[in-house]
């Protein structure tokens, strides 16, 4: 029994598993299923597109002043709103300064003048009186002369001695001579006239120039605006060309936003020709937003012109924005703008036109893009008008509305390859699930109706 139940056993798994394999339902094919792509589609369709670019700059001032010194003195008195960061108004005295000799000075030119006036009155009382001496000279001249005459013709009819007519003669070239000199006197009022004149000229020169001085010693603004820097103190001794502070006005400030060329060209500004003059009213708008602090504050502003070169080294052109008014407080401004702040800036640019946009990566190369059509891609070649960290913005070579863009990257995808969408991939799934469960439904029941006949049998 030892040997003979082994034996027993191994007979009967044998027929057993001869039994299982003959009845035992038959191992279908799978049919072949191609492999696709599988890629993800959006719909195309044309819209409006306006450039918004950012960039960042710093505050300068539009005008700024630095105020010196025409002057010689000690500084007598200062305004309380010269001290940095306070404001003042236009024509505003700043600081005073001690006009003493100024005025002193301007006194001395006063008397100058005086003097001068009445030493030239006095010369044209001595020229009127010297004319008159000149016109009774003329007048004795001319008598003698007759009388010389007179007394020649006696001399002739040996009616009067030689010595007579000498006489005369002697008294006729004395009387020429009062005419020469007098003549000669009046000639000289002339220059003297002119050299007096000449000298009133000068000491008003000066006096119109210690008056200058004497307005120098009150500096006052040429603007309203705000003090930068204060370099002096009451009773310090300045000289011309000290330095005694900075100021800026505060009607406007400039913001200078560097730019690649291409960020520039997208901004549609139109260029400017020495000969040719642009207006600056379509220029773009921006807005600007203070950084790195707890107060959010904004300002709107306008580019006005460019920079004349490009920056040396990073090859970008600045445009320069301006901010009108960004002293003075205003709805969603909870601080004024800073000389030297970093703001961060929102730029509108130009708009397209029936443009698309499109995800970034969409474009393959920067230069053409995948279509979907009838289950095969369509590359279609396109013009890249803007690209950024999001988006890239296109205009396609011929017209694609209404079209399925794919966005999957395929880098080897050609003209006509079969690519199938992720929607179809997975209703073609389901399908195959769904044939794959009654299968094995329909195997079940087969093996268990097979069960039963052997059985049975």
């Amino acid at each position: 029994m030892k040997i003979l139940l082994p034996i027993l056993i191994l007979v009967s798994a044998f027929f057993l598993a001869k039994y299982l394999i003959a009845t035992g339902p038959e191992v279908k094919k799978k049919p072949f299923v191609e492999r696709l792509p599988v890629v993800e589609v959006i719909p195309l369709k044309p819209q409006d597109y306006s450039v918004n670019l950012k960039a960042s700059g710093i505050v300068r001032a539009g005008t700024q002043t630095n105020l010196v010194s025409e002057v010689s003195g000690r500084i007598i008195k200062i305004s309380d709103v010269f001290n940095e960061g306070s404001y003042f108004n236009k024509n505003q005295t700043l600081l005073t300064i001690d006009a003493s000799d100024y005025k002193n000075a301007l006194a001395i030119t006063a008397s100058d003048i005086a003097g001068s006036k009445a030493l030239l009155d006095q010369l044209k009382v001595e020229e009127s009186s010297t004319k008159r001496s000149y016109t009774l000279a003329k007048n004795n001249l001319g008598l003698g002369k007759v009388e010389v005459s007179r007394k020649s013709n006696l001399w002739k009819k040996k009616l009067i001695a030689r010595s007579v007519l000498d006489a005369e003669k002697q008294k006729l070239i004395q009387l020429q001579q009062r005419v020469e000199d007098s003549l000669g006197k009046l000639n000289a009022f002339t220059s003297r006239k002119l050299a007096i004149e000449s000298k009133i000229s000068a000491t008003r020169a000066r006096q119109n120039q210690e008056n200058l001085n004497i307005s120098r010693t009150m500096i006052k603004t040429p603007y309203s605006g705000r003090v930068l820097q204060k370099n002096v103190d009451i009773g310090q001794f300045v000289t011309k060309g000290t330095g005694l502070g900075i100021v800026y006005a505060t009607d406007y400030v400039y913001v200078d936003l560097p730019l690649s060329l291409n960020q520039y060209e997208l901004l549609g500004i139109p260029e400017t020709f020495q000969n040719k003059s642009t207006s600056t009213k379509n220029l773009p708008k921006v807005t600007f937003n203070s950084t790195n602090s707890r107060l959010q504050s904004s300002w709107q502003g306008q580019i006005v012109r460019t920079s004349a070169a490009l920056d040396s080294e990073s090859r970008q052109i600045k445009v320069i924005a301006r901010i009108n008014n960004p002293f003075v407080a205003k709805a969603g401004v909870s601080a004024p703008v800073r000389i030297g702040q970093y703001l961060d800036a929102n730029i509108k640019g130009k708009t397209f036109r029936n443009v698309y946009v499109l995800p970034a990566g969409a474009v393959r190369q920067n230069k053409e893009i995948m279509l979907l059509k009838n289950g095969k891609v369509h590359i279609v070649p396109v013009d890249v008008l803007v690209n950024t960290s999001k988006q890239t913005i296109i205009k396609p070579k011929e017209n694609i509305e209404g079209e399925s863009l794919i966005t999957t990257s395929l880098n080897q995808a050609t003209q006509d390859m079969k690519v199938i969408t992720l929607e179809q991939q997975q209703e073609k799934l389901k399908k195959m699930e769904n044939k794959k469960e009654k299968a094995e439904k329909i195997e079940k029941i087969s093996f268990k109706t097979n069960a039963i006949l052997t059985v049975v049998s």
